[in-house]
């Protein structure tokens, strides 16, 4: 059987709060879930190729092409909220073109919108939840190699007379190793890039799933539930020397939310990944990390870490549900500086109970922390967020809004948390207000013109904090 993936993102990692421009300027990730979902159908025997829109020009004639000539039974969508109506355009073309192809639709949309995602576009099956096996089981039943019935395929959504049948979930994959490596060689991997990464080509990398914490404006749960898990450091390393071998890669980025979360195992990936000669980076907590881990990570080749600082207001982050305070933010930034570490910091503003006096702490521990790169955004009630589910209790929002968001009756991809003394509007001046101050120190502009390498890394440089500064939605 020849399945067709289909990554409809068009650069959706900042949920639509920013211009184009910084879109394209930022840089291009290529789609893990997808790589991961076809190594896994590769694996089985079936063909497998992948169409990603964020790096194709004329993608369109492109799915035609490939639906013309490599004439496949199914064809899979990778859905986030924000490009499930293109998702949606696309298989409908795809359904004009081939009407007896069979179409899946999974990814994160899914797991948090399952019954909608499948109601709202010509999609024969959802998979919501961790996707890898109810994908084998579901391509195995469609190809004719497996007798279970539809109903007992866990994680699956399909249609039975007309109503929209959501199967139990499916427990999640304990043994990370049993999955094989992403089939990054069906993706263009010399056109990924990060403007923020030291090398031009560079490749992301998942070693855990799960996350074992409570952050109110956050999602995760839904995908990859609470039980953090991590892959064994040696099945880690062998990835990254086959990307290294491979492609000439030696620059990585763990995507995950938070790579160590137990030290031990943290330890024990840094001893393989000093073997490998590579560069790093990845995100992590403020209170996860100590000196003689960030001494080890540096050991390793880690270059940077990402924080989510989130607030300057320690009441701020109780209401958060963080688990982090100030001073331990501090604390942390100062020890990674101190070892030579890179920090690029997360902060968010237009949080519950935040006024301008907390905005202004927030702006004000940016400015002592310094890091080299800083993301203020506005706190958004993303779907399947705990922050949504209090925004429809205080009437803020419907509990209806992403419903019609996918059906294109609300435009607003990024609704913020706001109240009568803080209305949007307002949030999203404060953001503008806070990349400026930020970024129009002298002594932030003097450190990036000393850290310049080439004029093709003063351009992309310039694009991007012109673009978070003056061109923010």
């Amino acid at each position: 059987m020849k399945v067709l993936l289909i990554n409809p993102s068009l650069r959706q990692a900042t949920t639509g709060q920013y211009d184009e421009e910084v879109e394209k300027s930022r840089g291009v990730y290529m789609s893990l879930g997808l790589a991961y979902i076809a190594a896994v159908l590769e694996r089985e025997g079936y063909e497998v190729k992948i169409i990603d829109c964020d790096v194709e020009e004329n993608y369109k004639k492109k799915i035609e092409k490939i639906i013309g000539d490599f004439m496949p039974q199914v064809v899979g969508f990778y859905s986030m909220t924000w490009n499930y109506k293109l998702a949606t355009k696309l298989v409908d073309k795809i359904k004009r073109i081939k009407p007896d192809i069979i179409s899946v639709i999974g990814g994160p949309n899914v797991s948090c919108l399952p019954k909608e995602s499948v109601e709202f576009g010509l999609f024969d099956f959802g998979v919501y939840g961790e996707g890898e096996l109810t994908v084998v089981e579901l391509f195995n039943k469609l190809a004719g190699k497996s007798d279970l019935a539809w109903d007992q395929i866990l994680g699956l959504i399909f249609k039975k007379d007309g109503q929209i049948i959501i199967n139990s979930p499916r427990p999640l994959i304990q043994d990370l190793d049993s999955i094989p490596f992403p089939a990054r060689h069906l993706l263009p991997m010399d056109k990924y890039f990060d403007v923020f990464s030291r090398h031009r080509h560079f490749a992301t990398i998942l070693a855990t799933r799960g996350c074992p914490f409570n952050c109110i404006f956050c999602d995760r749960k839904n995908r990859m539930g609470y039980n953090w898990r991590i892959r064994s450091a040696q099945n880690i390393a062998a990835e990254i020397r086959q990307v290294r071998n491979k492609y000439g890669i030696k620059e990585f980025m763990f995507f995950d939310d938070n790579l160590i979360v137990n030290k031990k195992q943290g330890l024990e990936l840094c001893k393989e990944l000093e073997k490998l000669d590579i560069i790093w980076e990845c995100r992590n907590r403020v209170n996860l990390v100590d000196e003689e881990l960030l001494r080890a990570m540096k050991k390793a080749g880690c270059y940077r870490i990402r924080f989510g600082f989130e607030s300057g207001d320690n009441d701020i982050l109780k209401v958060l549900k963080k688990g982090i305070t100030v001073e331990e933010s501090l604390a942390t930034a100062e020890l990674c500086k101190r070892i030579g570490i890179e920090v690029y910091g997360y902060f968010m503003i237009g949080s519950p109970t935040e006024t301008p006096e907390t905005i202004e702490k927030t702006i004000n521990l940016a400015l002592q922390i310094d890091p080299s790169f800083a993301i203020f955004s506005k706190t958004i009630l993303i779907p399947g967020s705990e922050l949504f589910g209090y925004g429809i209790q205080n009437g803020q929002i419907k509990s209806d809004y992403w419903r019609k968001y996918l059906l294109g009756e609300e435009i607003n991809g990024a609704p913020a948390f706001s109240t009568p003394e803080l209305p949007e509007e307002l949030v999203d001046e404060y953001v503008k207000r806070a990349d400026r101050r930020f970024y129009f120190r002298f002594k932030f502009i003097l450190k990036k013109l000393l850290g310049i390498k080439s004029l093709g890394h003063l351009i992309s440089q310039a694009k991007i904090g012109y673009a978070l500064i003056f061109k923010t939605k």
